[in-house]
C-alpha cells in the first residue's frame, strides 16, 4: 500500500492547527483538489473526541478523474490527531491521519497517507502525483491556518 507523509513546522499554536484540521466540512474551501466536503449524519463526542462520517469529493480535471467517497473521521482532542478512514470506491483502504505536535508555541504538523485504489489503472495514475499532492495538502492546510490564527488574534 503507498505511504505518503510530510510535515512542517506552522507557526501557530496547537489549538489552532487542530481546529483547522478537525474541520473537515470547510476542507473544500481550501484543500486542493477536493470539491466537497460534507458532514453526514450523527455526529457523536465523548471525553474530546468526535466521531461522524463525512462525504467526500475529489478531482483532478487534467486526468478527468472525479471520486465521491464516505470516510469515517476521528478528532482527538487530547492527542490533536484527525484520522479518516474509508473502504468506499475507489478505495480497497485509506487511512489519512494529521498529527499535531506542540513544540513552544509553535505546531509540528504532519500528514500521513496510506491507501489503495481498487482500479490499477487509477492506483498508477495518482501515484505519479500523490508526493506532490501532499505537499499542496499541506501548503494549503499551513495558509489556512495561518489565517485562521491571525483572524483570532484581531477579533
Amino acid at each position: 500500500m503507498p505511504h505518503f507523509k510530510t510535515s512542517r513546522r506552522v507557526a501557530v499554536p496547537p489549538h489552532v492547527a487542530f481546529a483547522v484540521a478537525s474541520d473537515v466540512g470547510s476542507y473544500a474551501g481550501f484543500l486542493p483538489l477536493l470539491e466537497s466536503a460534507v458532514i453526514r449524519g450523527a455526529v457523536t463526542e465523548r471525553e474530546g473526541i468526535k466521531q461522524f462520517s463525512a462525504e467526500l469529493v475529489v478531482g483532478y480535471a487534467k486526468l478527468g478523474l472525479r471520486e465521491r467517497f464516505f470516510s469515517k473521521v476521528t478528532c482527538d482532542k487530547p492527542r490533536l490527531t484527525v484520522t479518516a478512514t474509508s473502504q468506499d470506491p475507489p478505495f480497497k483502504s485509506m487511512q489519512t491521519q494529521w498529527v499535531i505536535t506542540p513544540t513552544n508555541n509553535f505546531s509540528d504538523v504532519s500528514i500521513t497517507i496510506d491507501y489503495a485504489m481498487r482500479n490499477p489503472l487509477l492506483q498508477f495514475a495518482i501515484a505519479g502525483a500523490m508526493d506532490m499532492a501532499v505537499n499542496k495538502i499541506l501548503a494549503a492546510f499551513e495558509a489556512r491556518a495561518l489565517a485562521v490564527h491571525k483572524t483570532s488574534l484581531t477579533s
